[in-house]
């Protein structure tokens, strides 16, 4: 853990050539001074203190990028990073996420303990292989039934009751669905997800 803040962000901007940047553990909540860097691929802003993220939309090179245990609310702009085939925005409060429906590349989405109700909108991200969606406010899942190349899911800590969709994830390995209202008779639908 060091203890960068928002003021020393400013000396990496003239950084124009770095392809990776690793600042987790931090006390940043600005991320402005980052927009000079669009080389970047890789950017890890994990446990830091952002609120807006909106500085980042012009970060386009990105392939991966970590924002998780921040303080995330929109994430609309996120959209215009096309080419990010990792996302992770687990521990935010997010409550829409339809925006990221756009990021077609994507194959793996953190989206764990926010405030997210629909997930209808991520059925379009066809090539996600795993999906962490756990600790959520999540009743509907049958919108998932269309990422059929997933190999991990993980819905737990929801309020989920019917699994019956997930039928169609033949190629699930793994598959988190404790903590939410699945009644005995749901248990035959997993029943054909024999790659668990």
């Amino acid at each position: 853990e060091n203890q960068i803040a928002d003021e020393q962000l400013q000396y990496l901007g003239d950084l124009t050539q770095l392809k990776r940047l690793y600042l987790q553990y931090n006390q940043i909540t600005d991320v402005s001074a980052l927009t000079a860097l669009e080389q970047l691929t890789e950017l890890d802003l994990q446990k830091n203190q952002i609120t807006d993220v909106s500085a980042l939309a012009k970060l386009t090179q990105l392939t991966a990028l970590a924002l998780s245990e921040n303080q995330i609310t929109d994430v609309s702009v996120l959209a215009k990073l096309m080419q990010l085939t990792l996302l992770e925005l687990n521990e935010n409060q997010i409550t829409d996420a339809s925006a990221l429906a756009e990021l077609k590349q994507l194959t793996a989405l953190g989206l764990g303990e926010n405030r997210i109700t629909d997930v209808s909108a991520l059925a379009e991200l066809t090539q996600l292989t795993a999906l962490w969606l756990y600790n959520n406010q999540i009743t509907e899942v049958s919108a998932l039934a269309k990422l059929t190349q997933l190999t991990e899911l993980w819905l737990h800590k929801n309020q989920v009751t019917d699994v019956s969709a997930l039928t169609a994830l033949k190629q699930l390995t793994h598959l988190g669905l404790d903590e939410n209202q699945i009644a005995d008779e749901q248990l035959q639908y997993l029943g054909d997800l024999t790659q668990l």
